[in-house]
């Protein structure tokens, strides 16, 4: 095999393997949200030990023991109910570091109302090669709207972001 077809295979296997990772994500943190503390844990250790996550209004969390917290219980404690999508990946590759961007559409529920609601937004994420896995160093949500299901985000925003 020649050297540039090798590393066109080893680019569209590392972009296939984030967007394998993201959607990891998604079911994991649907199932935190369900109740199982053990998807949380999960989706801690996909993360690179200096990893964080930036959640706008909601937070920024740093390292295992703040992306924990977060994942386990801030989350499980606001919404009762989660379906993250994810859609438009945009995958830049450098070697053992990568860059993403991606949309989100969540449909959820708040846990203190039961009300109904969908979050949209963006991800800004950067990720590392660690031992041949990809892990995330850093994931930044950048929400656009969060409103009632049935009133629609031209309306009413279910709270202020």
């Amino acid at each position: 095999m020649s050297d540039s077809l090798e590393k066109r295979i080893t680019l569209l296997e590392d972009i296939e393997a984030i967007k394998r990772l993201k959607a990891l994500y998604c079911f994991l943190v649907d199932d935190a949200v369900a109740g199982d503390e053990s998807k949380a844990l999960e989706l801690v250790d996909l993360f690179a030990d200096e990893g964080w996550a930036d959640f706008g209004e909601f937070g920024r969390f740093e390292k295992k023991e703040g992306l924990t917290l977060f994942f386990k219980d801030i989350v499980p404690g606001l919404l009762s109910y989660t379906a993250h999508m994810v859609h438009n990946p945009v995958i830049d590759i450098d070697g053992q570091t990568a860059r993403g961007r991606w949309y989100f559409e969540v449909p959820s529920t708040l846990k203190a109302s039961n009300m109904a609601g969908w979050l949209q937004g963006r991800y800004d994420e950067q990720y590392l090669k660690i031992n041949g896995r990809w892990l995330w160093l850093s994931i930044t949500a950048c929400f656009e709207y969060a409103t009632p299901f049935d009133q629609g985000w031209a309306k009413v925003k279910m709270f202020s972001l």
